[in-house]
């Protein structure tokens, strides 16, 4: 995000002592030691999750995961990150329209990011004037990123549907590309 990161490690040898103490720590110059900025996440051997905070955004961070015992302090890999410049919009796509069946269809999208804070909404929007948004019809199909399929329903026969994937998070709604599919037309009634 803009002011925090997720990170952590995983202590596999505890060299013949305990662990007691274990997290990650950071800068902004390179090889960060526990002097810098740090976690503190449990002891013991394994794997953990640390929350890296007080970050200024659009900035490049070094982090290296670190354990304690007491031969000493042992440091992991070195890896970078920079935080976002400003929190913005989700990144989505639309999946293409398939199972269309008389007045329903199917298709969904893929949140790739989440621009920064969590993605509270998402699904497809669809019309038949184009450009759909969520002022039209639309499905709810949870949150968070990924991919999500989506049932579009109510639709008329013989009806060309415009569609768009889209994902909410506190900043604002974002679409992903259009895609069109029209319906069967209507079958002629047979009158005996």
């Amino acid at each position: 995000s803009t002011l925090t990161a997720t990170s952590g490690g995983n202590v596999t040898n505890d060299g013949g002592n305990a662990v007691s103490a274990r997290g990650v720590c950071w800068n902004t110059s390179g090889s960060p030691t526990t002097a810098d900025s740090k976690t503190t996440d449990g002891t013991g051997n394994g794997s953990y999750t640390s929350s890296l905070t007080g970050l200024t955004a659009g900035t490049t961070y070094y982090v290296r995961a670190y354990a304690t015992n007491s031969a000493g302090t042992a440091y992991g890999s070195e890896v970078s990150f920079t935080t976002l410049a400003a929190l913005v919009v989700p990144t989505v796509t639309t999946t293409a329209v398939s199972n269309i069946v008389n007045t329903t269809a199917s298709s969904g999208g893929n949140v790739t990011a989440w621009g920064g804070t969590s993605v509270t909404a998402r699904g497809v929007c669809w019309n038949t004037t184009g450009s759909p948004t969520l002022s039209d019809e639309y499905s709810s199909n949870g949150s968070g990123t990924g991919s999500f399929t989506s049932a579009l329903g109510g639709l008329s026969l013989g009806t060309t549907y415009y569609v768009r994937a889209y994902a909410t998070n506190s900043t604002g709604t974002a679409y992903g590309n259009e895609v069109t599919f029209s319906t069967p037309a209507p079958q002629p009634e047979v009158v005996k």
